[in-house]
This record gives C-alpha cells, structure tokens and sequence, in this order.
C-alpha cells in the first residue's frame, strides 16, 4: 500500500477541525449553563429545603442517612426545586440582559458582556427554563402552580419595565424578600404539606414560618448592593445604596438581619436550624453597620448564606455534596474561562 502524504495532512486536519467543533460545542454548552447563574442558585437552594426541613415535624440531623425519612415527601423535595430552580434561572437570565451595560461597568458577569452567549440565544434559554419550570409545577398541585407563578411575575416586575423594581430603592429589597425569600421557602414549606386541605391555619403557620427567611434576605441584598454603587450610578439605577447611601444600607440590613433572628423562634419546626445561623450573621451585620467598610458588607452577605447552608445540610446530608459539586465545579470553569477565582469568600 502506498501512502500519500495529501491523504495524511488531510486526515490529520480533519481530526483537528472535528475536535475544534467539540470543543466549541462544550464551551457554548458550559457557558449557557453558567448563564443561569448556578452559584446563585445555591442560597434560593437553601431557602427551599430550609422551607421543607421547617414544615417536616418528624425528620432529624443525618436525614435519611441516619433515620427513616418520608422517601415520597424527599423526593418531592428534589422534584420541586429542579421546578422551581428553572424558574429562578430563567429569571436570572433576564436579569444579565437588562444589567449588560452595567455589568460591563463592574466587570462580572462576563458571558454576556463579552458575547460568548448572544442576547438572542439568551431569551430562548430563559423561555426553555420558565416553560419546563411551570410544568414541573404543574405535575404537583395549584398551590405549588401559584408559588411558581407568583416568583416569576416576581422576577418579571424586578427586572422589566413599567415596574422595573431593580432600579428603584424599596422596589429591590421587598422583591428580594418576597421572591428570594418568603416565595422560595413557602415552595419548600408547602411541599410537605400538599397532602393537607387549605385552611386559615395553615396559611397563618406558612406566613409566619416564612418572615424570617423574607427578612434574611432583604438583609443580605441590602449589602449586595454596596459593592455595586458605583456601576450602578453610571448606569442610572437608583438602588437603595445609591439612594440612602452606605451607611443607612448598613443599619437598615443589620436591622432586617435582627428581624430574621427575632421570628426565626416562631418558625413551624426545628426553628434553630434559622435562629443560630441568623444569631452569627447579626455580629457580622452589626460590624458592617459601625464600620461601613466594603469588606465588612462582603463578609455581611456571604457567610450568612454559608452559615445557613451549611444548618440545612445537616438536615439534608445530599445538599451537602450538591454545595460542595457546585462550589467546586463552578471554581473550574470561571478560572479555565475567564481567569478569575469564583465563588469565593474574599472580598473583591
């Protein structure tokens, strides 16, 4: 057999075109997947199982590891938030559209900003994630149906005009709070529940549950948007830092962070699992509120989510591992990607 050597350099080149193409197929598909922002899913995570460890009277540390647990209501628990977690994705996808401008200014959030994932593209992956998200809530019940309703208008009124909530002081913080916080547990809460008739008493003891969650999160976004001053001037937002300022931001959070730990005693079930992570997370709110330094407001908002996720898991052992996989795997593609150390709790 004779070989020729045109034959060979054309092999050779179509193995590297093929291998280029897989290669482009996997960035594309990590960077639309990253595009939902999944680091950011980890605390509404949190919230939900939060919400169902809270309405569950008899599971106990170790969960099912140790103990027998309601395998039917566990994995309802799974089923509810990869739902509900596609539509917080989804709305986190719009988010980036409108914030491109800004995002550009503050250097984050780069998959946009830098074209890797065209706008086009990103409206049809956040319509793929609302529509599979409210058919996953669909397969439950109407209660279940209206929670994922209501977080998405939520996040539709946040992000988009008239109403555009991101841009406006109280707007942010009471959209935070009802849809980060109060919506995302009740989804958690109610889903132990869903086998009960609706009652004034089980809305009480859902409302009344679900306020120091909402109170935690109004908190923690109130320092979020510290850092983010800046950019947000130049982009014409008018956040509840750019507003009231640093220091009013950090009073108004260490108070909302009081609130948290005040009706946390009044949750449903296992009220600990909130009160000690919220009781911690005041020293650091408190230090933000005397000191005002943007260290202390990074401090403020990320290890009160670290402490609460860290409260569930003992709890829900396997959302440790899910915390762990997304931590460590979203660490990977930010720094092969864009050379940047993230998630972290340095502050930046």
């Amino acid at each position: 057999m004779i070989f020729d050597p045109d034959d060979i350099r054309y092999e050779i080149r179509f193995l590297f075109i093929q291998v280029s193409i897989v290669q482009i197929s996997i960035r594309k598909l990590l960077d639309g997947f990253f595009l939902l922002r999944i680091p950011l899913l980890a605390p509404v995570w949190t919230i939900l199982i939060l919400g169902w460890i809270t309405g569950t009277e008899n599971i106990h540390p170790g969960g099912n590891w140790f103990a027998n647990v309601d395998n039917i209501h566990l994995n309802s628990l799974w089923i509810v938030l990869i739902g509900f977690s596609l539509i917080v994705a989804s709305i986190y996808v719009v988010n980036q559209i409108v914030d491109i401008e800004g995002d550009r200014i503050n250097h984050k959030l780069f998959i946009l900003p830098n074209g890797f994932i065209s706008i086009k593209t990103a409206w049809i992956l956040a319509a793929f994630c609302t529509v599979l998200g409210m058919i996953i809530g669909l397969l439950f019940d109407w209660v279940l149906t209206f929670l994922f309703t209501l977080g998405l208008i939520t996040g539709i009124l946040y992000n988009l005009p008239p109403a555009q909530l991101k841009n406006h002081a109280w707007g942010g913080v009471l959209s935070n709070s009802l849809g980060h916080g109060m919506i995302t547990f009740l989804v958690g809460w109610y889903s132990t529940k869903s086998d009960l008739p609706i009652s004034v008493s089980l809305i009480r003891d859902g409302f009344i549950s679900s306020i120091a969650p909402a109170l935690a999160n109004g908190a923690v976004f109130l320092a979020t948007t510290i850092p983010d001053a800046d950019g947000d001037k130049l982009t014409g937002k008018c956040t509840f830092s750019v507003k009231y300022g640093e220091k009013v931001t950090a009073i108004v959070s260490a108070i909302l962070c009081f609130g948290a730990f005040f009706f946390s005693f009044l949750m449903e079930n296992h009220f600990w699992v909130m009160a000690v992570p919220a009781g911690i997370s005041l020293l650091f709110f408190l230090i933000f509120a005397f000191s005002t330094k943007r260290e202390a407001a990074f401090k403020a908002f990320k290890w009160p989510v670290f402490l609460l996720s860290a409260a569930v898991a003992l709890y829900v052992p396997e959302y440790g591992i899910l915390i762990l996989l997304t931590f460590f795997c979203s660490r990977l593609y930010y720094r092969w990607r864009f050379g940047i150390e993230y998630p972290t709790f340095k502050a930046k």
